[in-house]
């Protein structure tokens, strides 16, 4: 027995840009086989993906910001594994 299958919810996305710049868009799209609506799409969630959308923000209580600021003031020794995790990594990324 089959289930039927919701779907998904779409807005429209509506831009206002001059010809030059749609035929740039529709020619770029062209060249990726895409239409210039998908195109666009891929375009600016690819970018939106590159970048924070908003900072982070974490709320200590008096004794974790203590906590927190004892660690990074006071780092422990590195212990064997972490020191072999370092280098697995600066070898994977050839970082020094």
């Amino acid at each position: 027995m089959s289930t039927p299958t919701e779907t998904p919810q779409t807005s429209t996305l509506e831009i206002t840009i001059n010809q030059e710049q749609k035929e740039l868009l529709e020619k770029a799209a062209t060249l990726w086989g895409l239409s210039l609506s998908e195109y666009l799409l891929e375009v600016a969630l690819n970018l939106a993906e590159e970048v924070p959308l908003k900072p982070e923000q974490i709320v200590l209580s008096a004794p974790n910001w203590e906590i927190v600021t004892s660690a990074i003031e006071n780092p422990p020794e590195l212990n064997s594994k972490l020191k072999a995790a370092i280098e697995r990594y600066r070898q994977k990324y050839d970082r020094k």
